[in-house]
């Protein structure tokens, strides 16, 4: 295309633009051969047109056509130019009629096309399958290949609500500790309002991102620092302080639990704090420097000397080049030059083939450490244009060739593989001594790029449908949630056998008025199994639901517990709304946060377990920890505490009266005479056991529980038990007289108000 425009375009204008002046000068202009050469360039031009309709991004019924008119009218404008070339040799002028058929004939050959496009396009419309069915089915096949969604798992998730036996709910929370220990209660702005007092009055550093990594199967907020300018620095003072002072973040990182929210000395983890080589501030903004004479005497800042073995020596004359500052500041001395001190920088500057901004958005990077140097991880992604590739519909072709490990003292990097594909092997091949097996140090700390696990979550929305007819009908495509990003948690999906380090991201259908969720989609972040994508899909006619963020927060609002707390805990911010699956139960844990004076220092509140299966009702627990608000869901789901209505055909509460009926024909049933005193006053009593009894489903566990009770306590010695309340609970006991003194051995079963 380039030479066409060069040696064909460019070059035929210059040239009748130079014959044009040459013959009017002599008197003679020969406007038909003009007319010839410019018809030339205009057929050859859209001939070079019609030949890249083949290689468009989008191929339907109608492509035949258009590239067949726009060959045919470039063939067309040729013979014209031929007849002309011919012609003028004879004419110098061009005939009115000449004009007027060849602009009629490129008219008549653009009408049948576009009458033709047109007849198509209205069969179309009726005969959608028949016509667009077999372009769509290439459509779908190319775009599965571009985004890898051949190699994503998909797995039927069918959501249940199911309660809990009362007197199992303790057990099924301790059974279930390995996920609820490692719930994500604290959001990043939370971490950064208790993080920021770390900084205190500190004014040469600032935040520049935050991050959750895991060490030690624990996760972190972990909040890295650049360094920025004073602004009380005068601006005679500027450039000293810029190049020789605040060189660097004297303690780079900051760290704070996720789960528990403690803050954590980032020792622990960064025993290399200081940080030389970063992101942001002034790493972005300018070079750093020091004189080799300079001895003990440093003036960077906290008078600390750089030992590494980032940036070069840099002798005069060459040094007062580089800057004229050095030619009377350091005449005769070598300079230390840092350049390049920002990583995303760094990265382009020595590796440009990798994108370092996907879709507007600078590519994220995370720290890492051995346990004694501190470094960046960065994804290398190749990506490459397809606006060629037929049927690609201009979706991008992304792939994770590896990472670049930067270490944050030298600059030095080693470049890590991790891809399979034959993009990776082509890099691999061209840099040999540049990349690097992947440490054992860094296999547990690793994690899969978000912007590619949303990328191609964006192109499963559309490409999961693989029936042609549905995608035409495009009624079962998905999207994100408004404002809904992806969560790295220690969680464990359905179908794992122990809580892993995963991304997860909820997916809604598209256009539904409900907001329900249409599944989930997890990646795996350990380097065994980096990048492996599940989605857990909800059957679109599955009668229980799951509800998405939005209808869960307005589930918990319309708790009345959690209305009532909402008053006392002087306007609380709701956290995060994480999915988890806890057992057999899909939950979103919702921390809530109060702020302590002056809004500084985050505070928990409470958090809200909020259950997502839902059949009418919704179902919240609050509790101080994770687990008690778990075990308060689970209670409101059994009906052992709060107001419950029916859920489902086998959930039957029953009343308390009711209950009372039944405890007492067991022991009518076996021939036992209840007797109900208005109080007991025994010497000794014994606790033989206890249980809740509160729904039909709990009726033949209590009546089991009175049976071993009567077998074990009464019949043997008596027949007669005693009843009496305490509070919620309903006592039944039996007298034993030992040694002349009277024992009491009763039950407690759990009733209610």
């Amino acid at each position: 295309g380039l030479r066409l425009v060069l040696y064909v375009g460019i070059h035929k204008i210059i040239a009748v633009i130079t014959s044009y002046f040459h013959d009017t000068k002599s008197g003679k202009p020969r406007y038909l051969n003009y007319v010839s050469t410019i018809e030339t360039i205009i057929g050859v031009g859209i001939l070079w047109f019609g030949f890249n309709l083949f290689f468009t991004d989008q191929i339907d019924y109608n492509t035949r056509y258009i590239v067949g008119g726009t060959l045919l009218i470039g063939f067309t404008l040729l013979a014209f130019s031929l007849v002309d070339k011919i012609r003028a040799r004879v004419l110098t002028h061009m005939f009115k009629r000449d004009v007027y058929v060849r602009i009629l004939t490129v008219i008549v050959i653009a009408v049948i096309v576009g009458g033709l496009v047109t007849v198509n396009n209205s069969i179309a419309d009726a005969k959608k399958i028949e016509y667009l069915g077999p372009y769509t089915a290439q459509q779908i096949s190319v775009n599965r290949y571009i985004g890898q969604l051949n190699e994503i798992k998909e797995n039927t998730h069918e959501v249940k609500l199911q309660s809990v036996s009362p007197n199992n709910i303790k057990n099924y929370v301790s059974q279930n500790n390995d996920v609820l220990s490692v719930v994500r209660v604290w959001d990043w702005e939370a971490a950064f309002a208790k993080l920021k007092p770390e900084i205190g009055l500190i004014p040469y550093v600032d935040f520049e991102d935050n991050d959750i990594l895991r060490f030690n199967n624990t996760l972190y907020w972990t909040a890295s620092m650049k360094p920025i300018l004073p602004s009380s620095v005068s601006l005679a003072n500027t450039w000293y302080n810029e190049h020789l002072v605040y060189t660097h973040v004297p303690n780079g990182f900051l760290t704070l639990e996720a789960t528990g929210g403690q803050i954590i000395d980032s020792g622990k983890f960064f025993k290399q704090r200081e940080i030389y080589y970063g992101e942001g501030g002034l790493f972005k903004d300018t070079w750093s420097a020091y004189p080799n004479s300079r001895g003990t005497n440093s003036a960077e800042l906290g008078g600390v000397s750089y030992h590494g073995k980032g940036g070069l020596d840099i002798s005069p004359p060459l040094s007062w080049t580089f800057e004229p500052n050095f030619l009377l500041s350091f005449p005769a001395e070598s300079v230390h030059v840092m350049r390049y001190k920002d990583i995303q920088d760094r990265m382009k500057t020595l590796y440009p083939y990798f994108l370092y901004n996907i879709f507007g958005k600078e590519l994220d990077s995370i720290p890492v450490t051995d346990g004694t140097k501190s470094y960046w991880l960065m994804p290398l992604i190749i990506g490459l244009d397809t606006h060629d590739v037929p049927w690609s519909i201009g979706n991008p072709y992304l792939r994770l060739v590896g990472f670049a490990l930067i270490d944050s003292y030298d600059g030095n990097i080693q470049l890590l593989k991790t891809g399979d594909d034959f993009f990776t092997e082509i890099f691999a091949e061209q840099y040999p001594d540049q990349f690097k097996p992947v440490p054992a140090w860094l296999e547990n700390q690793t994690r899969y790029p978000v912007e590619l696990f949303n990328w191609k979550a964006q192109m499963y929305n559309i490409y999961h449908v693989g029936d042609v007819q549905t995608f035409i009908q495009a009624n079962e495509f998905y999207e994100i949630p408004q404002g809904l990003e992806t969560y790295y948690v220690q969680a464990k999906p359905p179908g794992f056998n122990q809580t892993e380090f995963i991304g997860l991201l909820s997916l809604e259908l598209r256009g539904s008025q409900g907001r329900n969720l249409a599944g989930y989609m997890i990646v795996q972040n350990d380097l065994k199994n980096l990048g492996h994508i599940q989605f857990y899909e909800i059957p679109l006619n599955s009668t229980t639901k799951l509800i998405g963020p939005t209808a869960v927060r307005e589930a918990l609002d319309k708790d009345p517990t959690f209305a009532e707390l909402k008053t006392l805990l002087r306007n609380p911010r709701i956290g995060d709304n994480i999915l988890y699956r806890v057992g057999q139960h899909d939950i979103y844990f919702i921390p809530v946060y109060t702020a302590g004076s002056g809004g500084v220092v985050a505070q928990l509140g409470t958090i809200a377990a909020v259950g997502a299966a839902f059949t009418g009702e919704y179902y919240v627990g609050l509790g101080d920890t994770q687990d008690k608000a778990f075990e308060a869901y689970l209670k409101k789901v059994s009906g052992v505490a709060g107001a419950s209505t029916s859920v489902n055909v086998d959930y039957v509460e029953l009343g308390r009266s009711d209950r009372i009926d039944i405890i007492k024909s067991t022991f009518k049933e076996n021939g036992i005479e209840v007797s109900e005193p208005t109080s007991i006053q025994i010497p000794l009593s014994f606790k033989e056991g206890e249980i809740f009894f509160f729904t039909e489903k709990d009726r033949g566990d209590t009546e089991t529980f009175l049976t071993d009770f009567i077998n074990n306590f009464v019949k043997p010695r008596s027949d007669r038990v005693f009843m009496w309340q305490e509070d919620t609970n309903l006592n039944i006991g039996t007298i034993i007289v030992k040694d002349n003194i009277p024992e009491i051995h009763y039950v407690s079963i759990s009733i209610g108000n």
